[in-house]
């Protein structure tokens, strides 16, 4: 037999068994009703009607498991959601919060703490501070994911949750600004895998009819924001020495707090430059990270009180038929329903499977990822994460470089407005965030707009809202451009997880997510980088063109991807 004729062969082996391994599905379903129920015959629908498929085949993954995952998604549909799901959804959801959350606490708390002359550093070093955290979300989200499809989904949330609450509570005591920002590094490192994570448990123990939930659990993300900023307001107003317009009232204002509790008229004599600017008098931005990292270690230890398992597709992908088995039944019954599925439905689909297929199984991940959504496909989407780390940070820095130049307006930072206005705009932009993810998440259940129209959609109007935005002539008409792009940040960003979930198999889920994740936070590392050591040299609009071009330019991007919806993912 010729070369050719071997390489042939065992994709008609896999194309034979996948077709095999459906009638056996079938048959299982077509079978005596068991102890357990029946096999409903009821047609099910996503949130607009539109038919839930099942494929029988997956790019990307074996035919064994394409049929077992046929089977899984059958008989999660037939579960319905109910309670378990929906714990599911606010635990996970509290896992964006957090985030979200500790994302926010940097721009909390950065220019207090770069202002700490303890720290030894003169002029304003907190963009160092963000090129850490950027580096930690670079490897914390290629790695976490990645070992998620080894070790579990499971544990990896846990690990997260506690290393964020932990670093928190760690570098609020941090005597040195190169420990603050090593811990920086590790916040980062835990934020980045949790988020991906998240979305992967969240998917795979969801009916196919309700897989639009993940993308609506991005609306904690902007809650987190919302909570990160009130919440770091409320310190910094208070206990630190205050930085640009209210840097003596901030020191002030921490002088008489010390003198009505101790009477003691020698504090007065704390100068509010930051050369002066020590530890006893800026204790704000410590008391936000202790605030935050106990409110973590409060929200993990509350999951206790919830049950969590491993998710079934993992348990399938792994080959624990028994434990994904009794994991639905354990679902099934947390929702007072019943499940018709048994183990002995997996065993007659492994029973197709000879020792040539199981060989192919073990193909690359590099070559699985591609071949999920096609070569094209995947390019588009690498581009698509890579330009949301990009362009957001860039657009944020050279949009005010651009319009203090050109239209007198002034940049709004921590050393050129008070406290009270600068966190008032962050708690605008943050409640803006919140409907973001929801709209996107009931539009790409619509007919017709699916999820590459819905994020098409908000690739273009981010470009439109970010070009338009060089015309405003105040800082509250840029404030106006700034909640739209939050909301449309949000959207997107949201939008673009739940395609990635959906689009790779369980399997290489966790690799795949965590290649993407890798481009996003690189990305966003390099605009980090560009903005900390030539934030000031570019003045004119090129940038501000670049970032709203580009996102246009993303459309194409968008639609070339493969639909997913209505699909239940393998």
């Amino acid at each position: 037999m010729s070369s050719e004729d071997d390489s042939i062969t065992p994709r008609r082996n896999i194309e034979a068994q996948s077709a095999f391994a459906s009638t056996l599905v079938n048959d299982v379903e077509k079978g005596e009703p068991s102890k357990y129920g029946v096999r409903s015959e009821e047609e099910h629908k996503n949130l607009f009607g539109v038919k839930i498929d099942t494929p029988e085949t997956h790019a990307g993954t074996d035919a064994v498991f394409a049929a077992k995952a046929q089977l899984l998604n059958q008989a999660l549909l037939d579960v319905g959601m109910g309670k378990y799901q929906w714990l599911l959804f606010l635990m996970t959801g509290v896992g964006w919060f957090l985030d979200s959350f500790w994302v926010m606490s940097f721009f909390v708390i950065a220019p207090s703490a770069s202002n700490e002359a303890q720290f030894f550093f003169s002029g304003n070093n907190e963009d160092y501070l963000f090129i850490t955290l950027f580096v930690g979300l670079t490897v914390g989200g290629t790695l976490w994911p990645m070992m998620s499809d080894v070790l579990g989904r499971k544990w990896m949330f846990t690990s997260t949750i506690v290393l964020m609450g932990m670093g928190g509570l760690v570098g609020a005591g941090m005597p040195s600004f190169t420990g603050l920002s090593v811990v920086g590094f590790v916040v980062g490192f835990a934020v980045a895998g949790n988020k991906s994570v998240d979305a992967m448990i969240l998917l795979e123990s969801l009916p196919a009819s309700h897989q639009f939930l993940v993308a609506m659990q991005g609306v904690f993300w902007g809650l987190g924001q919302l909570v990160a900023s009130a919440v770091g307001w409320a310190f910094i107003a208070i206990y630190t020495c205050g930085t640009g317009p209210d840097e003596k009232s901030g020191a002030y204002s921490v002088t008489s707090h010390k003198r009505a509790h101790s009477g003691s008229s020698s504090s007065s004599s704390s100068s509010s430059s930051s050369a002066s600017c020590h530890y006893v008098s800026n204790k704000g931005w410590r008391y936000v990270w202790w605030t935050f990292g106990c409110i973590t270690l409060f929200l993990y230890l509350c999951r206790f009180a919830l049950a969590f398992y491993e998710t079934p597709k993992f348990l399938l992908a792994r080959r624990r038929d028994a434990e994904a088995t009794q994991l639905v039944k354990d679902i099934a019954q947390h929702n007072k329903r019943q499940t018709w599925i048994t183990e002995a439905s997996f065993a007659r689909i492994d029973s197709t499977i000879d020792g040539s297929e199981a060989e192919l199984r073990t193909k690359s991940r590099t070559k699985a990822l591609v071949s999920s959504i096609g070569p094209i496909g995947t390019l588009c989407l690498t581009l698509l994460w890579a330009i949301m780390g990009l362009t957001f940070i860039l657009y944020k820095t050279y949009i005010g470089n651009y319009l203090a130049e050109h239209s007198g307006v002034g940049k709004v930072t921590s050393t050129t407005v008070d406290t009270p206005y600068l966190y008032s705009r962050y708690v605008y932009i943050a409640i803006c965030a919140i409907p973001g993810p929801l709209v996107a998440a009931l539009l790409m259940e619509v007919k017709g707009i699916g999820r590459k129209y819905t994020g098409a959609g908000i690739a273009f109007l981010t470009g439109l809202f970010m070009l338009v935005s060089a015309v405003s002539k105040s800082r509250n008409a840029l404030l106006g451009f700034e909640c739209v792009l939050s909301f449309l940040h949000f959207a997107g960003f949201a939008t673009l997880t739940i395609y990635t979930v959906e689009a790779f198999p369980t399997p290489t889920r966790g690799f795949s997510l965590g290649f993407m994740g890798f481009f996003w936070g690189l990305f966003g590392m390099i605009a980090c980088i560009i903005t900390t050591f030539d934030s000031t040299v570019v003045s004119g609009g090129g940038p501000v063109w670049f970032c709203g071009a580009v996102w246009i330019v993303m459309v194409g991007a968008w639609v070339a991807l493969p639909e997913t919806q209505a699909k239940a993912s393998a």
